[in-house]
């Protein structure tokens, strides 16, 4: 017992030297919080952005009626689709579309003065359409990439806050994992700060063990810190009772060791560096995207949903906002915590045979 304590402090001393680990655990979430939420936030539900249409026609209607599928299926904005007229068109906060009767003339889209700045991120796919003269208005479908309804409930009864604080709790996990411990470990060991560990030896699984409990009670409690803090400043209004509490320690405590054993068995055996920098790029980017952490998307291909379901990032941030914010029980989320369970298990054994104390 005292050799492992000694490892976890050796492995903590180096942790909190190394500032670029130190960044991606505590400054990078928190800064990336504060921007999404300037940018997309508000405390009183999912936003909406007024869209006025004027035009008359068959081009008009039917323009009309696409616009409110497509725009209906949208996860994380209310859209209030109306006909242009004397009464709505003083407000100054929404979306203008004018529709000319001749197909040969493009449509029109303008956003009204003053409106807010996350109006027009909201409507970039129909300004990308307006400002790309080659894409015909019969492209529409694919260019917008409609999601049926009953694909989009996320959004459903939450503010946008609650929607992104468990998010960013999973971009925590997997960026500290993959940057901040993973790199860590393969820099060790190209330095040959290993050797000594090989030379005595010192079985693989208690430094795995020793490493491991360091970055898992480093990431649980700022995690709970993280938690607490966003949900009280930007009142997202989560009721921290016993019960709660014992589930997010549960479901984080599986989530950390989660991405950690993914984190390790990257690193098992790699030399270099801009190896697993490469590596973890390649994993992070299309994980965080597809597991609709950020801002909800809806618009992936099938094939894309099914794999973001099955890698744990997605069930992880999914189950955080089902006990967090609708009170949801652990059988409700069963489905994340056999899905980071097997990941987990699974990783840690794979990392136990694979892993290498040299570059020898």
């Amino acid at each position: 017992m005292s050799l492992f304590i000694q490892l976890a402090l050796i492995d903590l001393k180096s942790y909190f030297r190394n500032s670029f680990a130190l960044f991606f655990t505590f400054l990078f979430p928190v800064l990336l919080l504060f921007l999404l939420m300037l940018a997309f936030g508000g405390n009183d539900g999912p936003s909406k952005t007024y869209v006025k249409i004027s035009g008359e026609g068959a081009r008009a209607e039917r323009f009309t009626k696409d616009l409110k599928t497509i725009l209906g299926s949208s996860r994380g904005v209310v859209f209030d689709i109306q006909k242009l007229t004397v009464e709505n068109a003083k407000f100054s906060n929404g979306v203008v579309i004018t529709i000319p009767q001749n197909a040969a003339e493009k449509i029109d889209i303008q956003v009204q003065k003053d409106a807010p700045l996350n109006t027009y991120s909201r409507i970039y796919a129909l300004m990308l359409v307006n400002a790309m003269g080659e894409i015909g208005y019969e492209k529409w479908d694919y260019v917008l990439n409609i999601v049926a309804p009953s694909e989009a409930p996320i959004l459903q009864g939450l503010k946008y806050g609650q929607y992104l604080i468990p998010g960013v709790m999973g971009m925590i996990l997997i960026s500290t994992s993959l940057f901040g411990f993973c790199t860590f470990l393969v820099e060790q060991r190209a330095k040959g700060a290993f050797k000594a560990y090989h030379l005595y030896p010192l079985q693989k699984w208690k430094f795995i063990a020793a490493f491991t409990s360091t970055r898992y009670l480093i990431l649980l409690g700022f995690s709970f810190i993280f938690l607490f803090v966003a949900d009280w400043v930007y009142g997202m209004d989560a009721v921290f009772d016993l019960a709660l509490i014992g589930k997010l320690f549960l479901l984080i405590s599986l989530g950390t060791l989660t991405f950690l054993s993914l984190a390790l068995l990257i690193s098992a055996r790699i030399m270099a560096v801009g190896m697993v920098t490469g590596i973890a790029n390649l994993l992070f980017y299309p994980a965080t995207f597809a597991s609709d952490l950020y801002i909800p998307q809806g618009g992936f291909p099938q094939i894309v949903k099914s794999l973001a379901d099955l890698f744990p990032l997605g069930p992880f941030a999914d189950a955080m906002r089902a006990i967090v914010y609708k009170g949801a029980s652990l059988s409700d989320i069963s489905y994340s915590l056999i899905n980071m369970s097997i990941w987990t298990i699974i990783c840690f054994g794979l990392t136990l045979i694979l892993f290498k104390w040299t570059t020898d």
